[in-house]
C-alpha cells in the first residue's frame, strides 16, 4: 500500500523563540565591557572675556603669551612652560581687578596642541582670563 501525503501543511506556532536573548545580551555586555578603554580626558576651565570691543585701548602692561611652533614667549622674551608658570604666579592675577587679569594668547600656525593647551591651562590655573588673538585674513 502506498502512503498518502497529506497534503495539509503543518501548522507552526507563531511564536518567536526567546529562551536565548537574555544569554546573547548578557555575552554583549561582557563583550562592551571588555573592549571599551575608559579613558580620563583632561579638561581645563577658563574665563574668556567678552568679545565685544571696548572704547579704552587694552594696557600696555597686559602679557601677551605668543606660541610660534615649540616655542614659547611671554613679552617677546623666550621662555620655558615651566618659567612661564613662574611668571604668572609671580604676576598674582588672582588678586587683581578682574579688568586686569586679562592675559593675551597669541598662536602661529604650526603650533603644537599640546603647547597651546600648555599654555591655556597654565594662565587658568593663575586665575587669567585668556583673551584669544585671531589674525584678521
Amino acid at each position: 500500500m502506498k502512503k498518502r501525503y497529506s497534503r495539509e501543511k503543518k501548522h507552526r506556532s507563531g511564536e518567536i523563540p526567546t529562551g536565548s536573548f537574555s544569554d546573547i545580551a548578557f555575552l554583549l555586555i561582557i563583550y562592551f565591557l571588555v573592549a571599551t578603554t575608559l579613558v580620563k580626558v583632561k579638561t581645563i576651565t577658563a574665563d574668556l572675556p567678552a568679545g565685544e570691543k571696548t572704547s579704552q585701548p587694552q594696557s600696555d602692561k597686559t602679557p601677551i603669551v605668543n606660541l610660534r611652533g615649540a616655542e614659547v614667549f611671554l613679552n617677546d622674551k623666550k621662555v620655558t612652560m615651566d618659567a612661564l608658570n613662574e611668571r604668572l604666579a609671580a604676576l598674582e592675577l588672582a588678586a587683581q581687578d578682574p579688568s586686569k587679569r586679562v592675559v593675551m594668547l597669541e598662536s602661529a600656525r604650526g603650533t603644537p596642541y599640546e603647547n597651546y593647551f600648555q599654555a591655556l591651562a597654565a594662565i587658568s590655573a593663575h586665575d587669567g582670563v585668556v583673551a584669544i588673538v585671531e589674525e584678521d585674513e
